[in-house]
This record gives C-alpha cells, sequence and structure tokens, in this order.
C-alpha cells in the first residue's frame, strides 16, 4: 500500500516553491518535470467501461491518485471536490475559460474493498471515478506516496503548452497548500484563442419589417465555455442568452436605421464581439381606401420598394390576384365595381 504524504509548508518552503511556480508560468516555463503524458486506459468506476486520458482532449485534467485508507488522500479529497471540480464547472472553466475535467483514480484494488472505496466516494462527493487496479495510469506519475496529483494540458491548441504537456506533479496534501497555491496556478495557466463571434441574422444592408427582428450570432469556441452571448444595438443591451444555437427574438422595434452586435462571455472576466451588422428598419405600411369621383383610391405610407396592389371578393380561403402593375407609386385608382371587394398591398 503506498504511503499518505502532507506536505510540509515551512516559510522557506513556502518561499521558493510560490516564487518558482511564479517564474515559470511568467517566462512560460514548463513544471518540474518536462513531459508528455501518454495515454492510458483503466476503468470508469460507476459505468465498468474503459476510460481513458485522452478522452479527455479540450480539457485542462487534474488527476487524483488515492486509496480510501490514506488520511491525506482524504484531506486532499474534501478539498478538491469543492474548491476544483465544483469550483471551475461553476466558473464556466479557468480563468481563460478552458473546461476543467478532475479524474479521481483509486490506486489500491488489493487493499480497498468496494464498501471502502464506495464510502469514499459517497463521504466526499466525486463525481469521475476510475480504477486503476494494474498501475497503468499510477506508474508513470509514482514517485512515493499518495496523494498524488498531475496537472495536463488536454487543449491540443493551447496557446502555451504543447498537446499533453503535464504540468505539475505535487506528491502528497497539506490544507490551504496543494489546492489553491499550486493546482490551481497550473489549471489557470493554460490558454486558447479567443473565441469568434459572428452575427447570423439579420445580414447586412437589410431593410426589415417591424415590430419584431430576429437575432442570431454563431460563436466558434475555439475550446472555450461560452457563459452567455448578449446582442446590443449600439451601446443597448437588448438581451442575452446561454443556450445555442445563441439567438433572440428583438420586440416593438421603431423604424430607423440599427448597429447590432453579439457579444460573448467567456473565463473571469473576458469576451469577444462580433463585427456590428448594420441595417434599416422600414416604416409599417398603413394602407387608406377613399373614394375619388367614382371610383376608389388606395393609397398608402411606408415601406420600399415595388409595390403590388392584390384583390380578392372575400377573406375566407381568399384568392388573391394581383390588380394593376406593381411599381413605385404610393397610390392606386381602383374602378368601382358593384360586388364586394378587398385590397391589400405588398412590397419586398
Amino acid at each position: 500500500m503506498k504511503t499518505s504524504i502532507a506536505l510540509h509548508d515551512n516559510g522557506l518552503l513556502s518561499t521558493l516553491t510560490a516564487a518558482a511556480v511564479a517564474f515559470g508560468l511568467a517566462l512560460g516555463i514548463q513544471a518540474t518535470r518536462a513531459q508528455v503524458a501518454a495515454n492510458f486506459t483503466i476503468v470508469n468506476h460507476a459505468t465498468d467501461q474503459p476510460l481513458s486520458l485522452y478522452d479527455y482532449q479540450g480539457s485542462v485534467i487534474l488527476l487524483d491518485f488515492w486509496n480510501c485508507g490514506c488520511e491525506y488522500c482524504q484531506a486532499a479529497a474534501s478539498d478538491i471536490e469543492p474548491n476544483i471540480t465544483q469550483y471551475y464547472r461553476n466558473a464556466g472553466g479557468n480563468s481563460n475559460g478552458v473546461p476543467v475535467q478532475v479524474i479521481s483514480i483509486n490506486i489500491d484494488c488489493a487493499y480497498e474493498y468496494p464498501s471502502c472505496e464506495n464510502s469514499f466516494i459517497q463521504t466526499y462527493g466525486l463525481e469521475l471515478i476510475a480504477d486503476d487496479c494494474n498501475g497503468f495510469a499510477f506508474n508513470p506519475f509514482d514517485y512515493g506516496g499518495i496523494p498524488q496529483f498531475a496537472v495536463i494540458n488536454g487543449a491540443t491548441n493551447s496557446l502555451n503548452y504543447a498537446p499533453w504537456h503535464i504540468l505539475s506533479e505535487p506528491t502528497g496534501y497539506l490544507t490551504n497548500y496543494t489546492v489553491p497555491r499550486l493546482l490551481k496556478l497550473y489549471i489557470d495557466s493554460v490558454q486558447t484563442p479567443a473565441p469568434l463571434s459572428t452575427m447570423t441574422d439579420p445580414v447586412n444592408g437589410a431593410v426589415i419589417d417591424p415590430p419584431t427582428i430576429p437575432l442570431g450570432a454563431k460563436i466558434t469556441t475555439n475550446g472555450k465555455i461560452i457563459k452567455k452571448v448578449e446582442f446590443y444595438n449600439g451601446t443597448t443591451l437588448l438581451g442575452f442568452t446561454t443556450v445555442p444555437p445563441y439567438s433572440l427574438t428583438w420586440s416593438n422595434v421603431q423604424p430607423g436605421a440599427k448597429s447590432v452586435f453579439a457579444r460573448a462571455y467567456y473565463g473571469a472576466s473576458s469576451s469577444a464581439d462580433s463585427a456590428a451588422v448594420n441595417f434599416t428598419v422600414a416604416n409599417p405600411v398603413v394602407a387608406k381606401l377613399s373614394t375619388q369621383g367614382t371610383n376608389l383610391l388606395l393609397s398608402w405610407t411606408g415601406g420600399t420598394g415595388n409595390f403590388q396592389v392584390q384583390v380578392a371578393t372575400n377573406l375566407a380561403g381568399a384568392a388573391w390576384q394581383d390588380y394593376g402593375t406593381a411599381g413605385t407609386n404610393t397610390s392606386l385608382v381602383i374602378t368601382r365595381s358593384n360586388r364586394a371587394a378587398f385590397y391589400r398591398v405588398n412590397w419586398p
């Protein structure tokens, strides 16, 4: 059975470790042991199906190796679940918006019987658990004690680390040392390109009838978790959505020129704006029917383009027929007849 280890946090060690981590992150220096993690396949505890490291491509991965009889493993589990797993889920990924996945790995199947392992899982609320009974996952990270951790960059489009680079491999645990001062530093250091926002609806230069206008945006995430997408007309917030496809209906829109863009939020406080789409909301068409001598005069205001007047003899299952020729005029003289008729104006 592996020895459980507590990290010793004396003043000199704290100063040196913090300085080394800060120096390495600031210069893009890769952590402690310059290695790339090889893929491994072990067993998903919940499903009894294979679980592979490379299944989690696109995430920053934290491996937590433990057994349920290990005192410091218990302390680490009670800290990691709320302060890593839940923290990064609620935050929408690391500080740069990259997903974070914790894999909790039991390494001592011969020593631990099922009730002990299950009690450990339930007590600390572990979520993604794997059993590594043959050491396939643990052996490359075995430095003589547990808990053993490894922070791995699974974001293959990372700007600052190679794919599957091992960022840190600390052994042991002491509350308020491993989690906030080491693991989070490396987890938050992984960066991917900013997302790209593009307005898809409406199109640039369109002339649109009021009063409701559909708005839509496409977000190329580049591996980020998108928290929400807001739509703006100039500096005025029109609304937001958190679920793709990112769309919104703008209601009670007044006529005139509009300039709308989408803003996608990710990471701790970052956002990416689309280019603005400029379009025009047309004045509503208002038609009026009046008499002109023995005839009728149909006139209207609003709208643009070619207008086509149509006529029907009833409104129930109306069969509309063109009346006259389409054109840019805003009035039409209608020859009066002895039958009932209904008229409407169509335009592009």
